[in-house]
């Protein structure tokens, strides 16, 4: 053996240049040799930190244009082994190596460039990285090994206190890496399925997500839990992204409570309004303007508004804002835009939460996904619009102009409602919302019950029901409040008989046959 085995060698390998140059010198000070390779030996000959070239290392030129640099025996024998016995027997060019610092190719840095041509991203797999990585990873006992610039400072304390870093140390480093790799490797993957849109356009029979956390959450669904929001990092899909303006941190029933009030919104073209309450539409309105949207949604239900989520589909002004903060407490406001004056004057009301939507009219292929403890249930985000195309007219007596209008927005309200759901509109404005009961006659009558208590008017409103009718109660107790159309799926085995019934009190109904079931 010469004496190569008795140095200390770090092989440095970065696509992030990050403080790299200060980490190297304190290596440097502390008797490291630096391998390195490429792109990292040009930079740090730059910043006059010595290196020593891998190929000169190995004895061994790169090729296939830099394809294969560090996949050596010297290498990995270097990195693998548990002590300097390992090495005896091999060639007496073979050295310990001590330090990894590699970080990889910039893979989804790469392929988030919508230009980005499939070529383009196979050339940005990382090979010998991840294998350098993992074999580091592995020998953790002896090994540092880093993947994060955020962990140089803590490394080189410990080198510098204690002549080489603790072995716990080594084992947290270690994690951090399998974890990237994990992640890398995903995104990867994940890329590829995408570029199959045959994988993509239905749930294939493995999806493996990548979650990375997003923000600590105020609390869970009750202030003795604990709650974060996470992100999906990978595969990424376009959902309810937001930057918070103002206000205290959100917790986990206000992130509910705003991506239902979201989606809800953002079916509609016109100005229009979504207040909820308990994760449940408790006002909705379409007007040519926007305040007005607001009032007539407020109206529907102010006692279920005071404390609920407020969305809108178009930018949100002052004089507007100023009206909702003097007329009712709200815990979070979103809008896809807000004027400079809106974030003055929140600023001054620390309690509510304003939201703006990134890429609010983006509507992209997505999945649902809901948590059952150790499982996960994962369907296809319903985003179906509904037009007059869709609709089947099945009484003798066919809805109006005006009543169509009222049937498909109550309808886009229904299907946000939680089952069973019951919607009484009229002129683009919610008048009673039923939500969430075992049966549906009691929607029906909780709808009813609400409009009664504001004093408002259902004659010659339209009913939404987001699933068909088994019976005829809710039909009779509709013709008794003074409903002039229904618009429901069908799809019962008594739909023959529920069509008779609405033709005896004079009514007309639609199909759409689709369910829009919401539990």
């Amino acid at each position: 053996m010469t004496s190569k085995v008795n140095k200390k060698f770090a092989i440095i390998s970065v696509s992030d240049k990050s403080n790299i140059d200060k980490i190297a010198k304190k290596l440097v000070k502390n008797k490291y040799q630096i391998l390195s390779t490429g792109g990292t030996a040009r930079y740090l000959a730059s910043k006059k930190v010595p290196t020593i070239s891998i190929s000169t290392f190995t004895g061994f030129k790169e090729i296939l244009e830099g394809r294969v640099k560090t996949l050596h025996p010297k290498i990995h024998a270097g990195i693998l082994a548990k002590t300097v016995k390992d090495l005896k027997g091999l060639q007496d060019n073979y050295s310990l190596i001590d330090m990894v610092i590699v970080n990889l190719y910039p893979f989804e840095k790469v392929t988030d460039n919508p230009n980005c041509k499939l070529t383009d991203a196979i050339e940005n797999i990382d090979i010998g990285g991840p294998a350098m990585l993992r074999a580091a990873a592995k020998n953790y006992k002896r090994v540092t090994v880093i993947t994060d610039p955020s962990d140089y400072g803590d490394v080189i304390n410990e080198i510098e206190k204690f002549g080489s870093t603790k072995e716990k140390t080594r084992y947290h480093l270690a994690q951090k890496v399998f974890l990237k790799i994990s992640n890398y490797d995903q995104s990867i993957t994940n890329y590829l399925m995408k570029k199959n849109s045959s994988l993509m356009s239905t749930l294939p029979d493995s999806l493996q997500l990548t979650l990375e956390k997003e923000q600590t959450l105020r609390y869970g669904e009750n202030p003795h839990q604990k709650g974060k929001l996470y992100k999906i990092k990978n595969p990424k899909f376009s959902g309810f992204e937001y930057t918070q303006v103002s206000g205290k941190e959100l917790s986990y029933n206000n992130i509910v409570d705003a991506e239902s009030a979201y989606s809800c919104v953002q079916q509609f073209t016109n100005p229009a309004c979504v207040i909820v309450k308990h994760a449940n539409p408790c006002g909705v309105s379409e007007n040519k303007l926007i305040s007005k949207a607001y009032d007539y949604a407020y109206k529907t239900d102010p006692v279920s508004s005071f404390g609920g989520i407020i969305a809108f589909n178009k930018n949100l002004d002052d004089k507007l804002l100023k009206k909702i903060i003097n007329r009712q407490f709200v815990e979070v406001i979103i809008a896809p835009k807000v004027s400079g004056k809106c974030v003055k004057i929140i600023k001054t009301k620390p309690n509510i939460r304003l939201l703006i939507i990134k890429n609010f009219n983006i509507k992209a292929k997505s999945f649902d996904m809901k948590s059952l403890k150790s499982n996960f249930l994962i369907q296809e985000t319903d985003t179906k619009i509904f037009t007059k195309r869709d609709l089947r007219f099945v009484t003798k007596k066919k809805p109006s102009i005006n009543q169509i209008e009222d049937l498909l927005f109550a309808f886009k309200v229904a299907r946000y409602v939680k089952s069973n759901a019951i919607v009484f509109a009229k002129n683009k404005k919610t008048l009673g919302i039923g939500a969430g009961q075992m049966s549906r006659i009691d929607s029906t009558n909780i709808a009813r019950d609400k409009a009664r208590k504001q004093k408002i008017n259902l004659d010659g409103c339209v009913m939404a029901s987001e699933a068909f009718f088994p019976f005829r109660d809710n039909v009779d107790l509709a013709n008794k409040i003074g409903v002039s159309s229904i618009i429901q799926p069908g799809g019962s085995i008594k739909d023959e008989e529920i069509i008779s019934v609405v033709d005896q009190h004079r009514m007309s109904m639609v199909f759409t046959g689709t369910r829009v079931f919401k539990h």
